[in-house]
């Protein structure tokens, strides 16, 4: 089997030791899917017929039984993945897990054998519970690494927007509320779709505006995901009759200001799925939030609004409604570990944190410091300059985040030497997006001893040429409001602001966006 056909053919044979076959997902799977996901105890927002069916056309989702397991993969990213776990049909079946594991990734490393390799092979979105029985059971050598998980939250929290911490999400639901005395709600009629497919339009076009050069930390750009999201989105609305979901239009002055889609997870959890407002339209998205909490899923307990995709800036909304626990979800492959997480999974910064001071020194380019692509063998001299440059051990690379980042065939990791010593490193990343690849400067740190002595310009200009070399046009990176002298070394380096980032570095610790576009080469 190889992965254009999984993606060309409904129905394809796999072989024989599989004794699968991969197809669409329709609604009449809905029975199937409730089999298999009835084994769970705690479902996670991935573990739902409706979302796997709204998401199969933007993920290339196919469905197979292996092994008396639903498995479910997804063809999205020039691989063959899994995005559940295998989950048995029956409990009768369940004793078969560990060889529904072993078929799958030979399902999958038999696609990626033609493309980027077996090491591709993965099974996503593992909750913590199947992560146990997978582990506990199968004789293969498996890795798991976290991935984004469900956020949860008190139901009625949501409704009130009640406490200290939600105050300001309560001033800007007040303020929607009295500014638009004419507001009405209503569930979303088939009439209304075609208003809320333009909303959504007008959603994704401003995103990408507000969200330039944002990619989540496998470093794909969010343009890719809003694309994705749109495709599914529009799924879920034309499915909400066929499945019975919960949803909610606003309207003020009979104009459609924002829709939300949910259903119903656990008896005793709501799900949302889709929510989407007017773009700039203050107040709305908390609106729309606690008075949909408060009207479709009255009963509920808790409310699961999903993960964050891996995306910094809805990883802070998200929190921001103070999450009373967190759904654990794992990524489960084989060693080698492949490059499903990214360097950007734990650590944000360039030039951003604090770092020991040393004297002021002239700032002169050392004549004989050279600046050279890393290797393996760096990593500790690395870790060492980490541990002069930053006083806090949480904003330091570990040895293990260094050694990745020198593999992953996405960074660009340059050393400085002086002396024939390593005194200071920088990181470019390359990034996908639609139609274009973007850089972004990760970080740049060097040894205090050598601070004001060129290196740190040297590392930038460095990562910038590196990066232009292999065609990117536009670099982005992320810096402290308050960190000036960052801002105005990446000024110099042609770097402009794009956008201002509240609270991107936490509670009053405010970002903006810069932006370099490199001159167009000469013919």
């Amino acid at each position: 089997m190889i992965l254009n056909s999984v993606l060309r053919h409904e129905h394809h044979a796999c072989s024989p030791a599989t004794d699968a076959s991969l197809s669409l997902i329709t609604i009449d799977d809905q029975p199937l899917f409730a089999a298999a996901m009835a084994s769970l105890s705690e479902p996670i927002s991935d573990t739902s017929f409706t979302a796997s069916l709204c998401w199969s056309e933007a993920l290339q989702l196919r469905k197979a039984i292996v092994e008396g397991h639903l498995c479910l993969f997804s063809a999205a990213d020039g691989d063959l993945s899994m995005m559940l776990p295998p989950l048995p049909l029956s409990p009768t079946e369940a004793w078969r897990l560990p060889d529904a594991v072993e078929a799958c990734f030979a399902i999958m490393d038999e696609a990626n054998a033609e493309g980027p390799g077996v090491n591709r092979s993965r099974i996503e979105y593992v909750s913590e519970e199947m992560a146990g029985r997978i582990q506990g059971t199968t004789w293969m050598e498996l890795v798991q690494e976290p991935m984004h998980g469900d956020y949860v939250y008190p139901r009625d929290d949501l409704v009130e927007l009640a406490g200290g911490d939600l105050k300001g999400k309560r001033k800007l639901r007040s303020k929607f509320m009295r500014e638009n005395p004419d507001i009405t709600t209503g569930p979303i009629r088939r009439e209304d779709i075609p208003e809320c497919i333009r909303l959504l339009a007008h959603w994704r076009e401003a995103a990408d505006i507000r969200h330039e050069g944002e990619a989540n930390e496998r470093l794909m750009g969010v343009d890719i995901l809003r694309q994705r999201d749109e495709q599914s989105t529009i799924r879920f609305l034309e499915l909400i009759e066929p499945l019975g979901l919960e949803s909610m239009t606003v309207r003020v002055a009979g104009r459609l200001v924002g829709f939300t889609i949910g259903e119903w997870l656990t008896p005793t959890m709501g799900l949302v799925c889709v929510e989407k407002t007017e773009p700039g339209l203050a107040g709305a998205p908390q609106f729309i939030y606690s008075e949909f909490c408060r009207t479709s899923f009255a009963g509920a307990t808790e409310i699961n609004a999903g993960d964050d995709w891996g995306i910094a800036s809805l990883r802070y909304t998200k929190t921001s409604y103070r999450p009373s626990r967190m759904l654990a979800k794992y990524t489960i492959a084989r060693r080698p570990r492949p490059e499903t997480g990214s360097p950007e999974t734990t650590i944000v910064r360039t030039l951003t944190q604090r770092r020991k001071v040393s004297p002021a020194a002239e700032v002169t380019m050392q004549p004989n410091m050279t600046v050279r692509r890393a290797t393996t063998e760096d990593a500790s001299s690395i870790i060492a300059v980490e541990n002069l440059a930053f006083t806090d051990e949480s904003d330091r690379f570990s040895l293990g985040q260094i050694r990745r980042l020198i593999a992953n065939p996405r960074a660009r990791v340059g050393v400085a030497e002086v002396d024939g010593v390593i005194s200071g490193w920088c990181v470019g990343l390359i990034r996908t997006h639609l139609r274009w690849r973007s850089g972004r400067v990760y970080t740049v740190a060097v040894s205090p001893e050598m601070a004001g002595k060129g290196l740190g310009r040297a590392l930038l200009n460095w990562s910038l040429d590196t990066l232009e070399a292999e065609g990117v046009r536009r670099v982005y990176l992320e810096v402290r409001q308050s960190n000036q002298s960052a801002i105005n070394l990446y000024a110099s380096a042609g770097f402009i602001k794009i956008a201002d980032l509240p609270a991107y570095y936490g509670p009053n610790a405010d970002g903006i966006r810069m932006r370099r576009v490199a001159a167009e080469p000469v013919a």
